[in-house]
């Protein structure tokens, strides 16, 4: 069984308690919206305008800052509870007793992970920004801190690692089997572009508002699990038992 069909079979015989756990995400993404920042939304996400950070106050600064952090606390918590959800049942264990037992640590070691990419993604941003070569060096920078985190989440609930080796493990997988991330690069972009553009040609019948707002649902109770599931199923496909 490849590693799609087991992500989808795990997606699917889970599916309530996928959208359970990513109420979070969903949480975390209009937390921003909600706050007085220069956000926008696209691809299903909400971002912050780079070049309007030079601009703003100490309190929006703040603002931010604590915005920030509760929504990438929900991020972490949601993406550690799937992890434990995908373990738990190629290990036949019990899904409560695992996300009682390991939730705090796995998702207190994803935020720092998550925070740190995050934190390099805003200087780089700044630098790109300054240097006028945001149409290069922001996709480049994003392409090398995928390759050091894209699996580290799962390594860290998997294999239960440290954060530097859960980094190490995800740079070692995605250079064992690049065609796997490939694939899962391809597969997030065609479905975050699908929902958007289906988001899009609803905004003739909706607001564009409205339409954005579904756009982000969906992108987080339904896509942001799958795509989580598969990266954690791609992990696991290193272990010949898994496969």
């Amino acid at each position: 069984m490849g590693v799609l069909e087991h992500s989808l079979n795990a997606y699917s015989r889970n599916l309530k308690l996928m959208l359970f756990f990513s109420l979070p995400a969903l949480l975390a993404v209009l937390i921003p919206l909600a706050s007085p920042l220069p956000t926008f939304v696209a691809v299903g996400g909400a971002y912050l305008r780079t070049s309007s950070m030079p601009d703003l106050t100490s309190f929006d600064i703040a603002v931010m800052g604590i915005a920030f952090l509760v929504s990438l606390l929900l991020i972490s918590f949601a993406t550690a509870a799937i992890c434990i959800v995908v373990r738990s049942q190629r290990t036949l264990t019990h899904i409560r007793r695992e996300v009682i037992i390991g939730i705090e640590k796995y998702v207190l070691n994803i935020f720092w992970l998550f925070l740190t990419a995050e934190l390099l993604y805003i200087i780089v941003g700044l630098v790109a920004y300054d240097w006028q070569v945001q149409s290069w060096l922001n996709p480049l920078a994003t392409l090398l801190v995928s390759c050091f985190l894209v699996y580290a989440p799962a390594a860290l609930v998997i294999d239960d690692m440290r954060p530097l080796r859960a980094i190490e493990a995800s740079f070692n997988a995605v250079r064992k089997r690049p065609e796997l991330f490939l694939l899962w690069i391809v597969i997030a972009v065609v479905s975050l572009s699908l929902v958007e553009f289906i988001g899009l040609s609803l905004s003739g019948l909706v607001s564009h508002k409205v339409a954005q707002l579904g756009v982000l649902v969906i992108n987080s109770l339904f896509i942001f699990p799958f795509l989580v599931v598969l990266q954690t199923q791609i992990y696991m496909a290193k272990y010949p038992l898994a496969r």
